[in-house]
């Protein structure tokens, strides 16, 4: 027997733990990614809910909106039948947003009549919304 098969057959071990060790790292990168979309997926407040928030309360929430004046966002308040699906509720909704605010999938021109958006931010004294985030729904979802 020579030296270099000596040599392989110790070296089979550690081959073995280094390549468990890193299935182990990749399931557990994976089980965290898992973990993370499933926190990501998005909460919009009920027309119940959103009558219940007082100022300063943190709010999230989807509209249609109707009106888009500079810096204001105006529409109707959706309610989430499942992930891709709202119903229209009789609730108006008002909400500012400046440069500050980040509008996620998609840009300002985005926010105009028609378009869904999901707006998270804090209840004014007026019960309107300071924007935080914007994020762009139209043509993700479907207003029935």
């Amino acid at each position: 027997m020579n030296e270099a098969t000596v040599s392989a057959k110790r070296s089979r071990p550690m081959w073995v733990i280094m390549l468990s060790a890193l299935a182990v790292l990749g399931l557990v990168f994976a089980w965290s990614g898992a973990a993370k979309m499933m926190r990501m997926q998005t909460h919009a407040a009920s027309n119940t809910e959103f009558a219940q928030l007082r100022p300063q309360d943190e709010a999230k929430f989807v509209i249609e909106i109707t009106e888009a004046p500079e810096g204001r966002i105006r529409g109707i308040l959706l309610e989430k039948q499942d992930e891709t699906h709202y119903a229209r509720t009789a609730k108006k909704v008002e909400a500012s947003w400046g440069r500050e605010t980040r509008i996620v999938m998609g840009n300002p021109d985005g926010l105009r009549a028609g378009a869904v958006v999901h707006v998270t931010g804090k209840i004014a004294a007026d019960h309107s919304v300071q924007a935080s985030q914007i994020v762009i729904l139209t043509g993700y979802v479907q207003v029935k």
